[in-house]
């Protein structure tokens, strides 16, 4: 099963397991904010908190000032029962993310070369643009309701985090079974610096998967951080965890995704 997730034109996150695929088309609390284009108010005409509006707009900029980079993923799959896991094996690559566009080179299965695609693996798989999950949430489109605020700390950080919800006729998150498809409310929670206004935390879960849909829960958790790219400093994903559970199957896929070694990716042209 694949499941395309939208974290990024550039970021593949793979499961493990048989065909279906998870992507991004483009909770509770009392909810803070309407997602249109008018004032910043809620639907019932209450101000938004500020620090949503800032990250909002800081997640509508965010994929515009990526610069081209490469950098190292690591997919280490399991299968979980309960609270125990079993290994199944290590994917690993080179994400290539250029000119907006991203590719992947040297993908290898517990250390040995394949001649496939990173895409073309056997196994639940999920790949998306990064940008897209930040805009599925921050979109004034979407009118995601945001909780109210709460002070924390993430990783030593200060950190506010919110709780969302995004409703079923609004959600642009695609899961894929084969020739099924569904676009799921979910909701989750998102850990914003009160300083940058930047998302440092993103956990989502889909809602109320049809009986008759192979997958009965999905979760996704991304953990960001500060990384400087040929001397510009942007806000990328470091770690990300992804759990999947067909329904009536006490087993679920969990993935471990880290992203190591982001530097600067240079196109050389030839002149010949």
């Amino acid at each position: 099963m694949k499941v395309r997730m939208g974290f990024g034109a550039w970021l593949v996150l793979l499961l493990m397991a048989p065909v279906a695929l998870v992507a991004q088309r483009e909770a509770p609390g009392q909810p803070t904010q309407q997602g249109t284009d008018g004032p910043s108010a809620n639907a019932a005409g209450l101000p938004v908190d500020p620090l949503i509006e800032r990250a909002r707009q800081a997640a509508l900029q965010f994929s515009q000032k990526l610069p081209n980079f490469i950098c190292e993923e690591h997919i280490a799959r399991y299968m979980q029962r309960g609270q125990k896991k079993k290994a199944l094996d290590v994917v690993t690559a080179e994400v290539i993310y250029s000119i907006g566009v991203e590719s992947y080179r040297n993908v290898k299965v517990d250390g040995h070369a394949t001649n496939h695609g990173i895409e073309e693996l056997d196994g639940y798989g999920s790949k998306g643009e990064f940008g897209s999950t930040l805009r599925g949430i921050f979109d004034r489109r979407t009118d995601a309701l945001f909780g109210a605020g709460r002070r924390t700390e993430l990783s030593g950080s200060v950190a506010e985090v919110y709780d969302f919800q995004v409703r079923k006729r609004k959600s642009s998150w695609e899961i894929r079974d084969g020739s099924q498809v569904v676009y799921p409310a979910y909701e989750g929670r998102v850990w914003i610096d009160p300083d940058t206004a930047r998302v440092l935390r993103i956990e989502r879960e889909a809602v109320d998967l049809p009986r008759d849909f192979a997958m009965d829960r999905v979760e996704v958790a991304v953990d960001y951080t500060y990384t400087t790219i040929a001397g510009n400093t942007s806000l990328l994903p470091v770690h990300a965890e992804v759990l999947s559970c067909d329904r009536g199957n006490p087993e679920c896929s969990h993935n471990i995704i880290d992203f190591r070694n982001y530097r600067e990716f240079r196109v050389e042209h030839t002149i010949k």
